[in-house]
């Protein structure tokens, strides 16, 4: 319950900021315009950037399912060394072999010192036999329980070297390619790494904020960028304890909660043909409720309760009304469904009385100043941010060049494929 109500409660501040900056965007029109007679235009990838709350799909790329690790006994020393990085293994494959020869040594000088012990033991008892002493008698069966003790440790000692000559050799259990060999210099007891071949994963990323939409064993269903294709799976686990070093390579930054954390979740296939490493897909809970399409905060549409509705767009320089169908409406944000009449492609103007059909239009941003008789001068300039700014597109996914937010996820500008 907490969780919806955070959630909840941080949409209504979303949707308040955002009436609040289209309110400062009517006021703040003309100042910005560089010509004084000119309405000033945005892209619709920048006018909506609250709206990517409450959608479930996630960004996800393709990675290899399991890397295995074959680690070396620091008390053997490796003799051959059968593989090399990017080799093709099986399982049952030999990865490498250990030297005997020093393990045999050891062997026999533990049994030599097994042997030394037991002589001992026998000669205390020869001296318990003879002796009157009482307090001698008493100090050499407390140093034969001592000598039992060492014997005791090593038999094990003993076992676990004759263990180790029948385990010379070192199979590899997985069917893969050969990643790495170490060469003893990283400091890792790790020698060699496989990763297994046939299988994938899908690596996606979840804002905290939308975390309650996804859990382990939550069902999804994996969406290509390429084509229609698709798969299903499974979520396996979520990395909540390792938030999402957000310089990683392999996804974009951008984020309308650019101050919420980000986890790492990970996606088990039923089947993965037809994918390949390090492809970019999206990621999608079966059952969940997707916007499709282009949505618009309201605040952007002019007579949306009309049976004509309109927005005020660029055309080859000039503002115009471009008359939009409606679908839905998300009351719990304040956006519309754009069904026809505007593009992501558009640009778009923020509606005011002074607008008329016709007038020239600018994308460059004035420096207003503003000067009083006791408050002094004072000057801003406006400067957005289109690659943070994305407007909410879902189902279809958006131009590769825009940088829009891909129905929730964060789609990057260099993820085609």
């Amino acid at each position: 319950m907490q969780s919806k109500a955070k959630k909840r409660t941080l949409i209504i501040i979303a949707a308040l900021l955002a009436l609040g900056t289209a309110a400062f965007a009517g006021w703040y029109f003309f100042l910005r315009g560089g010509d004084g007679n000119a309405v000033y235009v945005m892209p619709v990838s920048s006018v909506a950037e609250f709206g990517t709350g409450s959608s479930n799909r996630f960004s996800g790329i393709v990675e290899a399912q399991q890397t295995v690790e074959f680690r070396k006994d620091n008390t053997k020393t490796i003799k051959t060394t059968y593989v090399s990085e990017g080799d093709q293994v099986n399982e049952g494959d030999i990865l490498f072999s250990y030297d005997t020869d020093a393990i045999k040594l050891q062997v026999s000088q533990k049994k030599l010192d097994i042997q030394r012990e037991q002589a001992s033991i026998t000669s205390n008892n020869e001296m318990i036999a003879i002796t009157d002493d009482d307090l001698e008698k008493q100090r050499l069966r407390n140093e034969n329980r001592q000598i039992e003790y060492r014997i005791k440790a090593l038999r094990n000692e003993l076992s676990s070297l004759e263990e180790s000559m029948s385990e010379t050799d070192v199979v590899c259990t997985v069917d893969g390619t050969v990643k790495k060999v170490s060469d003893g210099t990283d400091g890792s007891d790790v020698y060699i790494s496989v990763m297994k071949s046939g299988d994938y994963v899908v690596k996606g990323k979840v804002n905290e904020l939308n975390l309650s939409q996804i859990s382990q064993g939550t069902p999804v269903t994996v969406h290509s960028r390429i084509d229609d294709t698709s798969w299903s799976g499974t979520v396996s686990r979520i990395e909540t304890g390792q938030p999402v070093n957000e310089k990683e390579y392999g996804f974009y930054v951008s984020d309308d909660m650019g101050t919420s954390s980000k986890y790492y979740f990970y996606v088990d296939l039923e089947d993965s043909s037809g994918l390949f490493l390090g492809q970019h897909v999206v990621v999608e809970p079966m059952g969940a409720s997707v916007k499709k399409g282009l949505w618009l905060f309201e605040d952007y549409i002019v007579g949306a309760d009309s049976g004509s509705p309109y927005v005020w767009i660029d055309s080859n320089g000039r503002i115009r009304k471009s008359h939009v169908t409606l679908g839905e409406y998300d009351a719990e944000i304040g956006s519309w469904q754009i069904t026809d009449g505007l593009t992501i492609n558009d640009s778009i103007a923020y509606p005011d009385e002074s607008i008329s059909d016709g007038m020239k239009t600018t994308t460059e941003y004035a420096e207003p100043s503003f000067s009083g008789d006791d408050q002094g001068e004072w000057s801003s300039s406006f400067v957005g941010d289109e690659e943070e700014n994305g407007a909410f597109i879902g189902g279809d996914e958006g131009p590769e060049d825009s940088g829009t937010f891909y129905g929730g996820a964060d789609v990057p500008e260099d993820d085609a494929g």
